[in-house]
């Protein structure tokens, strides 16, 4: 039986678990940049979050005023009883507070949007985890009560069904009314005046002509939701992978003859948003392949290209001139698992061939190339400032802690605290892959600092990476402070 001394820590433990964590503020689309959407956040929470802002009104005063009735369950709105302190308890007063939530698409199709409930590009499909709460205040003014909105955020139910239908703490995030009004600008009502050359220049996008033109193509009416999508998911890989200028290269087998610049081509961005004037909406990605090895996706090639013969090669990264695996391929969308061990900067691109010796086939001009592999972002430790990633080096699953160097009594602290790699998000704390644990004091400092604020550790385990793997932080009795996201 525990004691009384033991019972009141283990109750300010489950406490201080259950307390309502840090939850990051966006105040603008910039910030909205910084939120690691496709990898840890759904991209549909952004197609959510278009339509709230677009229901709701809003006016001069920032005071924000609902358009529908969360308690009749208008497009499958309910009540949320914040019962695992997710957020800020109701306030007391004069005034009635609730929190509401809405976005599940199964319970609001017949009110919801279409492009909510189908959004035009598959990559905007979400798994109906996305949602947003908000606060609605009761406001008693003697003659008549009001209702208005006070707090916005978007979250997500956790991807492991063993959580129930909990929230994501880690990956919720306060909606600002300034940025609820930005999005607003984006609106795809009838009297919208914004032009897409209007939304580019006031928002600074480097978005090329071409590009717009392609929005309109592909998106159609919603292409101001379109441009939207680009300046928060694709601008941050123009803004930092900046076209180099044209190099001399050799022209031996297996290099890569570099295109043309033609200023406005940005071959370090994604390939959907590549100058598409020449109307090849080619798809190229390196993938997780099996046994850690890396993967080649391919879509959308042209049936006029395949006639002229083309390979996938893979390259070390997008400086690279010697490829490390090469193709044929004779199918507009595919995928083929190479011999190459996984690891970051790893880089799929098209290249023409040509025929040397009669019958060997070589590596040619360069058609277009994909982004490079990156790993997945790093999740906080809950309680702590300190974070945990899930990497891979040569096909390994990999583990690095990120401790702020403020936190300098991080080993007492962490001293029975360990990681673990499991195969699947499912499995129980206690049943990670055999022998694929390391205590965190026990993990080994970085030689190259990776920023400036934290110092770095590292664990490389034995267990090839593969689709579905995941790193566990475990304080104690098997309490899960951080978990990444599940490996793809």
């Amino acid at each position: 039986m525990m004691s009384g001394g033991l019972v009141l820590c283990y109750a300010a433990l489950l406490l201080s678990l259950t307390s309502v964590c840090a939850i990051k503020k966006l105040n603008s689309i910039n910030d909205l940049k910084k939120v690691n959407f496709g990898r840890a956040v759904p991209k549909h929470s952004l197609l959510l979050l278009h339509w709230f802002a677009n229901t709701i009104d809003i006016d001069n005063n920032d005071v924000i005023r609902l358009t529908f009735d969360p308690n009749l369950g208008a497009y499958g709105s309910h009540h949320y009883g914040n019962y695992e302190r997710l957020l800020n308890t109701l306030p007391q007063g004069n005034s009635r507070s609730r929190y509401y939530t809405v976005g599940n698409v199964y319970q609001g199709q017949t009110q919801l949007p279409n492009y909510v409930l189908n959004p035009p590009s598959e990559e905007y499909r979400g798994r109906n985890r996305d949602r947003i709460i908000f606060r609605v205040r009761e406001h008693n003014t003697g003659r008549q009560a009001s209702e208005t909105i006070d707090e916005v955020y978007i979250t997500q139910h956790y991807e492991n069904s063993n959580e129930g239908t909990r929230y994501d703490p880690v990956h919720t995030y306060r909606i600002t009314t300034n940025l609820l009004r930005q999005i607003r600008e984006f609106s795809v009502e009838e009297n919208q005046s914004n032009s897409l050359m209007e939304l580019r220049e006031d928002f600074g996008s480097n978005i090329n002509d071409s590009q717009l033109r392609f929005l309109k193509i592909t998106w159609r009416e919603l292409a101001c939701i379109g441009l939207l999508m680009f300046i928060v998911l694709e601008e941050k890989y123009y803004q930092h992978n900046k076209p180099r200028p044209a190099e001399k290269r050799n022209t031996q087998p297996h290099s890569v003859i570099n295109l043309q610049d033609d200023g406005e081509t940005h071959h370090d961005a994604p390939q959907s948003w590549r100058d598409l004037s020449v109307q090849d909406h080619i798809q190229l990605e390196v993938t997780t392949g099996t046994n850690g090895r890396a993967g080649i996706f391919w879509q959308c090639v042209p049936e006029n290209r395949l006639k002229q013969r083309v390979m996938v090669v893979l390259y070390k990264d997008n400086n690279a001139e010697k490829a490390l695996y090469s193709k044929v391929i004779d199918r507009e969308n595919g995928h083929v698992d190479t011999s190459v061990l996984l690891n970051v900067g790893l880089q799929a691109r098209l290249h023409k061939t040509r025929t040397k010796y009669c019958f060997w086939t070589v590596v040619a001009e360069e058609i277009c190339r994909g982004v490079e592999f990156r790993n997945p972002e790093k999740v906080r430790v809950h309680g702590y400032n300190a974070s945990l990633q899930l990497f891979v080096k040569d096909g390994k699953a990999c583990a690095r802690l990120f401790v702020n160097k403020s936190f300098r009594d991080w080993k007492s602290e962490f001293k029975t605290s360990w990681v673990g790699f499991y195969n699947n998000i499912n499995k129980p704390t206690q049943e990670y892959e055999w022998w694929q644990w390391q205590w965190a004091t026990k993990f080994k400092p970085t030689s190259t600092p990776l920023d400036s604020i934290h110092d770095v550790y590292e664990y490389h385990s034995g267990m090839a990476v593969t689709p579905g793997v995941q790193a566990r932080f475990i304080i104690r009795n098997d309490i899960v402070l951080a978990h990444t996201t599940s490996w793809r």
